[in-house]
């Protein structure tokens, strides 16, 4: 089963009641893994495993990674302080209001995938 196909087949809910699809690793473009990779950094120092798999889910977010459930992101400025905040949407929930176990695992399905993409396939010798 190829790249493409693992991305179009039907998919149950996790342990989480959600259906989670990222896109396959044949799909995704040099530009989709620059903009992955972009997001990924503006996060800043990542210092905990915690920081790094959200960084990582809302990295895919904002690279239009996730096939399902729908995505989206925000920029939010507070008129008190004029300070400018960027929030995440996996389905109807906000990323900083899930629990830590739902984000690590998806940031960790992220990360993978962008591993993925960026490895370098080995060459096969011929007989």
């Amino acid at each position: 089963m190829t790249d493409k196909d693992k991305s179009n087949e039907t998919t149950k809910a996790d342990v989480f009641g959600r259906v989670f699809r990222l896109k396959g690793a044949g799909e995704i473009k040099q530009r989709d893994a620059v903009t992955w990779n972009r997001a990924y950094l503006a996060h800043g120092v990542r210092v905990a495993m915690a920081d790094e798999r959200q960084a990582a889910l809302e990295a895919a977010i904002v690279a239009g990674w996730i096939v399902e459930p729908a995505t989206r992101y925000e920029d939010v400025t507070d008129p008190k302080t004029d300070a400018t905040t960027r929030r995440h949407y996996l389905g109807d929930a906000l990323v900083d209001d899930m629990t830590p176990a739902e984000v690590s695992y998806y940031g960790m399905l992220c990360s993978k995938l962008f591993d993925e993409v960026m490895s370098i396939p080995k060459t096969t010798s011929s007989p």
